[in-house]
């Protein structure tokens, strides 16, 4: 499946790895809470990353030419919700905020020995 984010961020070619996490993190559920009830989301966010990545988003959106109120709005109402509580959209373009071209794997390192995602 083609992510719901198609922005400046998204890099076709780790689309793979995008679903291979996904698929480890929450199998595919967007509405995913971990056994510890910490992480959360379709990409399993902690509450401090889902934070970040909701600046990310406000930041982004008003680079794509979003009102500054409703980039503001919506990136507020991002950060007073957990990330599973997020539109999918919204989680993947999360996703692909923080992938940063994989130069933030690193948040999904935990996934990688043996997944068969890399």
């Amino acid at each position: 499946p083609i992510s719901l984010y198609q922005g400046r961020h998204y890099v076709p070619k780790h689309n793979d790895e995008r679903l291979c996490i996904r698929q480890r993190e929450s199998k595919h559920d967007y509405r995913a809470v971990s056994a510890t009830g910490r992480y959360r989301g379709a990409y399993q966010f902690s509450p401090e990353l889902g934070v970040g990545a909701a600046w990310m988003i406000q930041k982004e959106l008003k680079r794509q030419g979003v009102a500054d109120d409703q980039a503001e709005a919506i990136g507020a109402d991002l950060r007073a919700h957990p990330v599973n509580q997020w539109a999918p959209v919204y989680q993947d373009m999360a996703f692909w905020l923080v992938w940063d071209d994989g130069k933030g794997r690193s948040h999904w390192n935990h996934t990688v020995p043996g997944t068969g995602c890399w």
